[in-house]
């Protein structure tokens, strides 16, 4: 028994007090801890297998917390053919409309002649630059051309304007780097 009258009462209150808080505030830790839910990607592919001159029409559906995610200005489109397993190259697929039509959901869509692709079984991979998200089809071609580098190169000149204002700035840092050093050592 405790020195006053009811000290173990007061004791076993408290413990159980402190029990529920830790509890509680483990349960929020956890709550707060769990990452959003990252942004999904879908992709569908129009049926060309009627005609041979016709178009693939791409369209990409981005699910996502905008909150959380911002949907890109664009999905990157890579072609892989099924035969050889060698990548054609990569081009941009835009988004329709901006801001996007939901709050959650953005649709991107594009138009392509078959006859940039050359005859056979390809494989395309769409993904969100931002997130990484990816989705894939694989897509039959029949056309009797030999297709177009054209459309796939579109992505990768892009690309080249990118990397040069980086590789400038790094030799004007390593320039500036050698201009003070030489003048440190005078």
């Amino acid at each position: 028994m405790g020195l006053f009258p009811g000290a173990t009462v007061r004791t076993d209150v408290l413990r159980c007090t402190l029990l529920i808080m830790l509890v509680i505030s483990g349960i929020s830790a956890c709550m707060a801890s769990t990452p959003p839910v990252q942004p999904s990607l879908l992709m569908t592919v129009s049926d060309n297998s009627a005609d041979q001159n016709t178009a693939l029409t791409l369209q990409f559906t981005w699910n996502g917390y905008v909150g959380f995610s911002t949907p890109p200005e664009y999905i990157i489109v890579e072609a892989f053919s099924i035969a050889d397993g060698t990548r054609l190259g990569a081009f941009p697929v835009s988004r329709q409309t901006d801001p996007c039509d939901t709050e959650h959901t953005c649709t991107y869509s594009t138009s392509v002649s078959t006859v940039n692709f050359p005859p056979g079984e390809f494989m395309l991979v769409g993904t969100d630059p931002l997130s990484g998200a990816s989705t894939r089809q694989m897509v039959v071609t029949n056309t009797t051309g030999g297709g177009s580098r054209d459309v796939f190169r579109q992505f990768e000149q892009e690309q080249v304007f990118t990397d040069v204002p980086v590789e400038l700035a790094v030799l004007l840092a390593t320039v500036l780097a050698i201009l003070v050093r030489d003048k440190k050592s005078k």
